[in-house]
């Protein structure tokens, strides 16, 4: 009876790399093909544009966007439904989903002999994806690309399509089932990553894009498999082809025939001559797409710098002045030269001076400055009381027309005056010669029913006061079946104590009655007006508040 000794089989280990660059991984070039030839990640993720780029961000110990994009990528087409995707947030999706599926019994890269199982490679790491080394990630990366070409729905069909696999064998194939042409990126030559070919030393050369990045390896299929990068400039990749050049075998004489090596190695010397003007073309692409990404970061920051900086213009070089006048400055020559100017203390005295900015030299404008003698014309008290009110003086019933100027008419005292107006004398007109024109012959006038051969009351709300008297007829004023006459105050007369409703309105609407009951007898009356002044620009406005109620002001 013959007696077998079993064995356990052990799987194809291949020996642990010597490398100190991610370009010195097969895995670089594993991944950077599949992100060619599955994704369009290299159109949209900015700064990703050779293998290069894709190597500096496996050295950098710092999120990036480049890897974050990645993963990104990666993890949704293995789970469409992740949402947490941020560059904060990426490094425990990723951890995630891969312990999902290193859970079941598919064997990958961290498979462990022993213990028949995957071990998660993110138990005991510290600081997440990012802060671990090149090695970590790359490795991460090809466990990613294997899941997704395994697992993926969309990236199987992909292949089956390229292939002619058809899931469905009982029904017939369609054309839209049919495999792609050859000029496709998704037919099999295209998404296959085979050599360039390989030379007369059995070298295989191989290149993931139309970059210069040209990488060498020995036999793939052995464990004593070497794998490094020769060229990644155009000069590299220029002097890799020279070097070719120079071992190419001899020329065949008459009736020779040359082995498979050397015809092979022929052959990658013309493949890679062919290449220059695609690596050319590809060159001039990313000088111009990192000009573009060179161009935004510049806008990007000339705008942040301008939101620092402080958006208000610069200082004015003179003391502003709130005069709206036309007067044409000659000294605003040296206005856009800047020199500092402290700031000058608080003067009450130009808070008071705010409304009489203007001079004498100004014109009719000038009425309240001169007349308010360099006062603001509202000096009413800011005293509140307990409910937030002004306060006010009930002995003193015109303190509220403090800074005000009313008619003495109505009873206000001769110190709510603003300043001493002086006599007001009669309009020369053809009529006002020709009277007296004295006022005290006029107090001698009859205050009956008759006054310079006019009919007024002697009773009502429009007789003639005591102490008033009444003007003559306006000469050559035209008759109309609406007359009114106007009274002026007696000097020297004692004033009538105020009424309590005749205040503010309450002479107008008794001269208003006056007016309507008595436009029987058609005649006009003249006005007095104030003389014009320096001080008085409109005298309309003037005779307004001298008393006169007369509304021939007006017209």
């Amino acid at each position: 009876m013959s007696h077998t000794n079993t064995t356990d089989k052990k799987g194809h280990v291949c020996p642990p790399s010597n490398a100190t660059h991610p370009s010195g991984r097969w895995e670089s070039l594993f991944v950077y093909a599949f992100i060619c030839k599955f994704t369009n990640l290299r159109a949209k993720v900015e700064g990703l544009e050779t293998p290069m780029d894709f190597e500096e961000a496996l050295l950098s110990q710092e999120p990036n966007t480049i890897l974050t994009q990645l993963l990104a990528r990666f993890i949704l087409n293995l789970r469409p439904q992740t949402r947490n995707l941020s560059i904060d947030q990426i490094s425990t999706t990723v951890a995630t989903v891969l312990s999902e599926y290193l859970k079941s019994s598919e064997r990958t890269i961290y498979w462990d002999e022993q213990l028949k199982m995957n071990k998660d490679p993110f138990d005991g790491l510290e600081g997440g994806f990012f802060t671990a080394d090149w090695d970590f990630k790359l490795k991460i990366l090809r466990q990613l690309v294997e899941l997704q070409l395994c697992h993926t729905p969309e990236i199987k069909n992909t292949i089956d399509r390229a292939w002619g696999v058809s899931q469905n064998k009982h029904k017939k194939k369609d054309a839209a089932a049919a495999p792609p042409e050859a000029a496709d990126p998704q037919s099999q030559g295209k998404l296959q990553l085979v050599p360039l070919g390989q030379d007369s030393r059995r070298r295989r050369f191989w290149a993931g894009d139309d970059s210069p990045r040209l990488y060498v390896s020995t036999n793939p299929w052995k464990m004593t498999a070497t794998f490094q990068t020769i060229a990644s400039t155009r000069e590299e990749y220029l002097g890799v082809l020279d070097e070719l050049k120079a071992s190419s075998p001899p020329e065949l004489k008459k009736g020779e025939k040359r082995t498979k090596m050397e015809q092979s190695h022929l052959n990658l010397v013309a493949v890679l001559e062919g290449r220059i003007e695609a690596i050319d073309a590809e060159l001039t692409r990313v000088e111009k797409a990192r000009k573009k990404v060179e161009t935004r970061k510049a806008l990007l920051a000339r705008v942040a710098q301008a939101e620092i900086r402080e958006t208000r213009t610069r200082r004015q070089t003179r003391k502003p002045d709130y005069v709206y006048t036309n007067t044409d400055f000659d000294d605003e020559e040296d206005a856009d030269e800047y020199t500092y100017q402290e700031a000058e203390p608080y003067d009450d005295e130009l808070d008071d001076d705010f409304l009489n900015f203007r001079d004498d030299s100004e014109g009719p404008s000038n009425r309240r400055a001169s007349s308010s003698n360099g006062r603001r014309r509202s000096t009413r008290t800011a005293v509140l009381n307990a409910n937030g009110k002004r306060e006010t003086v009930e002995e003193e019933p015109w303190a509220q027309w403090r800074g005000e100027r009313r008619s003495t008419r109505l009873g206000a005292p001769a110190e709510t005056q603003l300043d001493s107006e002086p006599r007001n004398k009669r309009a020369r007109t053809e009529d006002s010669t020709m009277s007296t024109g004295s006022v005290d012959a006029a107090s001698t006038a009859s205050h009956g029913a008759t006054a310079n051969g006019l009919k007024l009351k002697t009773s009502g709300a429009a007789a003639l006061k005591p102490t008033e008297i009444a003007m003559e007829q306006i000469a050559g004023k035209k008759r109309s079946k609406f007359w009114v006459y106007a009274v002026e105050p007696i000097p020297g007369a004692e004033l009538a104590p105020p009424e309590s409703d005749l205040v503010n309105g309450g002479a107008s609407s008794a001269g208003d009655s006056q007016m309507s009951e008595t436009n029987e007898n058609n005649s006009d009356m003249e006005i007095d007006s104030p003389p014009s002044g320096p001080g008085n620009g409109n005298d309309r406005e003037r005779g307004s508040l001298d008393g006169s109620l007369s509304p021939l002001n007006s017209a």
